[in-house]
């Protein structure tokens, strides 16, 4: 889509009905009780105001979880509290901020915008044209999906998917259907279409039924948030979707602080896009890591792969509406600390006179149960900002699942692009 064109048609949209200038978001703005489980989500504003969601969340009197904790200090010999990080406003103590703000649509345009990256800006119009209801649904399949979801034809896509195939699944389709010919690469990408549609049903229809009798959050990551996450990454080569729930922030990465906070360095998020590149990115980024005194680590974790395979989007699940702030926070944490780490890296300048040398943001999801919820994390120099958020779906149907499904491909394609240039300077 054009940019110009999207730009002219955000500065068309309405103010939202209460306005509100960008903020930091309070800890007690997010907290309240649960939500009643057996009603299903509707359909949420792109950026949901904070004043009407702190209303729903205030509206059961049921008590909140969270509070802090005391520990004895021997140094004064007397019992002193300590602050867990649990909202987002525990980390305006940092030494060096993270400020979560809700800018309207069109002023977040604008901040991405004026990163002067190219890149950046299509990824976020191309992000904006799907939450509008434009081009996220197959086009191969809309046989099918048409009469089934009844919808129109603009959430179909405007072309055929570009789909990426082994020689090994290539050569699996010529014994399999033999009579085509040179048609049994059109017939293996219509099979994993079809495949896909069967996993988002699958996906949708759990979904239900955890909203309906609430499961774990171990189990909602094994069986929703983890597939609809590797369906997402499997058509884009070079890019992965891991759980790194064990990953730890390294000692030597653990955030600075002002005034009492707990140790910051259990904070540990969900899930990671990260950078899978081939071989000889791969020895370059190994070479690279193995020049630096320890801890060797690209990223700020020395967890399994999370050494090589620097990350690209961040992701936190959460399935009781009570701890989002809690969630806002880990995310806060574990971002800063990534900034720090690759701070120690500057990358080489591009020869390319519109490519920027850094990085014009780090991409953060926040999930509650089966909502998703974007953000755009921005390194100011005297604070990290989080912008957001932007409502890009959920797995409650198959329609919102697939929607949910092209921001992730995005998301994964940005990963590929724009982030893998930005590795490939740091480790020139």
């Amino acid at each position: 889509m054009d940019p110009e064109a999207v730009a002219a048609w955000i500065s068309d949209q309405p103010g939202p009905q209460e306005p509100f200038a960008s903020r930091v978001l309070q800890g007690s703005d997010l907290q309240g009780t649960a939500r009643p489980r057996r009603v299903l989500s509707e359909h949420l504003p792109v950026f949901p105001a904070p004043m009407s969601y702190t209303a729903k969340l205030r509206a059961s009197d049921r008590p909140s979880t969270l509070g802090s904790r005391e520990r004895s200090s021997g140094a004064s010999g007397r019992t002193r509290s300590t602050s867990p990080v649990k909202n987002p406003d525990d980390l305006l103590k940092l030494e060096k901020p993270v400020s979560w703000v809700t800018p309207d649509p069109r002023t977040l345009r604008e901040t991405v915008k004026v990163t002067g990256s190219a890149q950046a800006l299509q990824l976020f119009d191309n992000v904006w044209r799907v939450i509008q209801g434009e081009g996220y649904l197959p086009r191969e399949l809309k046989g099918i999906l048409k009469e089934e979801l009844m919808v129109n034809d603009a959430r179909f896509a405007p072309t055929d998917r570009v789909m990426v195939t082994s020689q090994k699944e290539r050569d699996d389709a010529c014994h399999l259907f033999p009579s085509l010919g040179a048609d049994e690469g059109q017939m293996l990408g219509l099979l994993s279409l079809y495949h896909e549609l069967n996993t988002v049903r699958d996906i949708a229809a759990t979904t239900t039924q955890f909203i309906n009798t609430p499961r774990s959050e171990a189990t909602w990551n094994d069986r929703i948030q983890g597939p609809i996450l590797r369906l997402a990454v499997s058509g884009i080569p070079h890019v992965g979707a891991e759980n790194i729930t064990q990953a730890a922030i390294a000692k030597a990465f653990v955030l600075a602080a002002r005034g009492e906070l707990e140790t910051l360095k259990g904070k540990m998020i969900d899930y990671a896009l990260l950078l899978r590149p081939e071989k000889p990115l791969a020895l370059r980024i190994a070479d690279f890591v193995d020049g630096f005194e320890a801890p060797r680590t690209f990223n700020q974790s020395t967890h399994g792969v999370l050494c090589y395979e620097p990350t690209g989007v961040l992701i936190e699940t959460k399935v009781d509406i009570r701890r989002r702030a809690e969630g806002m926070a880990q995310l806060g944490i574990w971002l800063a600390s990534w900034y720090g780490r690759v701070a120690r890296f500057a990358p080489l300048p591009s020869a390319d006179a519109d490519t920027s040398t850094n990085l014009p943001f780090l991409p953060v999801l926040l999930v509650v149960c089966e909502r998703w919820h974007l953000y755009f994390s921005f390194d100011r120099g005297s604070e990290f900002e989080v912008c957001g958020p932007l409502d890009i779906g959920s797995t409650v149907s198959i329609d919102d699942s697939y929607r949910l499904l092209e921001v992730l491909r995005l998301l994964a394609g940005w990963v590929a692009g724009e982030f893998r240039g930005w590795v490939e300077r740091c480790v020139a």
